[in-house]
């Protein structure tokens, strides 16, 4: 897309689960947001990009959603259960020119759905501290760092992926956490 072309957003933004037709344009998508990082001086070892292999692999340890913008692939998300009964969003990639249209809070709120369903109270992310788009997206969704005022099983989920002095954080890096948003009806 051009400097002179502008963005428009979408119409329409529809949730499914991963198919092999969206394997083609995840790859470019995949791509195109590690690029983001990579102009922030990552380098590919830190934000690699993922093979045809790796997509179809992935629903096997992933609940793996796409975002369709009026029909076309425009993102993806894929998370897990992890003990002690925590949701892990291993990522969540938008295409830049999608960006900023919802389509992020989207797969977000499909992921705060299927966590209600099962039972889930939390959900915990690693997120790059230099990439502030991300900061400030995982911010507007109440995600904050794992610190004292965590829950219990957001620290201990913490302290099993450090156990025994094992790295989990690559330097600049930062676990963040965000409670399930409950509605009004979830409280009766």
């Amino acid at each position: 897309m051009s400097d002179q072309e502008e963005r428009k957003p979408p119409n329409k933004i529809r949730i499914s689960k991963l198919q092999e037709v969206h394997v083609g344009p995840l790859k470019r998508i995949d791509r195109e947001c590690a690029e983001q990082y990579w102009e922030l001086g990552f380098d590919a070892a830190e934000v690699p990009i993922r093979t045809t292999e790796e997509f179809y692999v992935m629903p096997k340890f992933h609940a793996v959603r796409v975002a369709e913008a009026d029909y076309e692939t425009a993102g993806f998300a894929a998370w897990r259960d992890e003990a002690p009964g925590i949701i892990y969003l291993e990522e969540i990639a938008v295409e830049p020119a999608m960006q900023r249209f919802g389509v992020g809070r989207k797969l977000m709120e499909r992921l705060f759905e299927e966590a209600k369903e099962g039972d889930f109270g939390e959900v915990v992310l690693r997120s790059w501290k230099k990439a502030e788009w991300a900061q400030a997206f995982y911010k507007k969704l109440g995600f904050k760092e794992i610190g004292d005022d965590a829950p219990p099983k957001v620290k201990e989920w913490l302290e099993e992926k450090t156990a025994g002095g094992r790295p989990f954080l690559r330097p600049g890096e930062v676990a963040l956490w965000a409670p399930i948003p409950r509605d009004a009806a979830d409280d009766d």
